[in-house]
């Protein structure tokens, strides 16, 4: 019993850790390498590298004759339960697209008004929403920290290499001006990016370590966020088309009578 509590304490403490210690997500750049872009993934202090992919030999064992014939018939099995559950997908699609109908057909019956879709003007309220909902916790969740970025100007032609300095440095500066201030880069020091000037070497390159790292209960709390504004603007919607499906109800009712009213004056 004790030896259970103990395991159960260190998984909770493990989920705890992983909520709570940031995922990191490290990229490193170096064009006059032969790696010019690597993706390693940080969690819990572990890596795992994403890109480049360990190039792994051929198992030659894999292609004896009976082992391609297991592995065809291993495919066609796949494919055909692909194939069953892409039939079983598109059944469940139909009769849940049936059934809203029939709800669509006996609600305009009862209320007399069909409800109309949703429009572009519905869209633009949507994306907006998730924009501001997204956007601003993103900025704030979000760490983006510069290890090192230098950036080397070079060509063929002196002339050419001194007018790309200029235009390297004075881009780098208005980009600097516009994320500097932002709360995802604020703690970023200036003199990790560096610009040279090379005028002996034939082409430019960049060398850099970036790392982005947000925790997992952040990523969370932003589908949260997200999922609530989505539920706002529907809600907003809805209420916008009860009112519209109230006074449909209420000329439908005033028909009904009217018709009642006409049919005993008939008689």
């Amino acid at each position: 019993m004790k030896l259970i509590t103990v395991v159960l304490l260190c998984l909770l403490l493990l989920l705890v850790l992983l909520f709570v210690i940031p995922i990191r997500i490290i990229c490193k750049i170096s064009t006059s390498g032969k790696i010019d872009f690597a993706l390693t993934v940080q969690v819990l202090g572990i890596p795992i590298r994403i890109l480049p992919q360990k190039k792994r030999l051929p198992d030659i064992r894999k292609f004896r004759r009976d082992a391609l014939e297991k592995l065809y018939a291993k495919k066609q099995k796949k494919a055909a339960a692909a194939a069953l559950a892409k039939e079983k997908k598109a059944a469940r699609k139909a009769r849940k697209k049936q059934r809203a109908e029939d709800r669509a057909k006996a609600r305009a019956a009862k209320t007399g008004y069909t409800p109309k879709k949703r429009g572009v003007k519905h869209i633009i309220k949507l994306v907006l929403a998730l924009t501001k909902a997204l956007l601003g916790r993103f900025g704030r969740y979000l760490r983006v920290d510069v290890a090192y970025l230098d950036i080397t100007a070079a060509s063929k032609d002196p002339a050419q290499t001194a007018i790309l300095y200029g235009w390297i440095w004075a881009a780098m500066e208005n980009f600097w001006n516009l994320l500097s201030g932002t709360a995802m880069f604020h703690r970023i020091k200036k003199n990790r990016i560096a610009i040279y000037a090379d005028f002996l070497a034939e082409k430019p390159s960049v060398r850099g370590k970036i790392i982005f790292s947000i925790a997992l209960w952040q990523v969370c709390a932003l589908l949260i966020a997200g999922g609530g504004a989505a539920l706002g603007v529907e809600a907003e919607a809805r209420k916008h088309e009860s009112a519209e499906e109230r006074e449909a109800r209420r000329r439908h009712e005033a028909e009904a009578r009217a018709a009642v009213i006409r049919e005993l004056k008939e008689k």
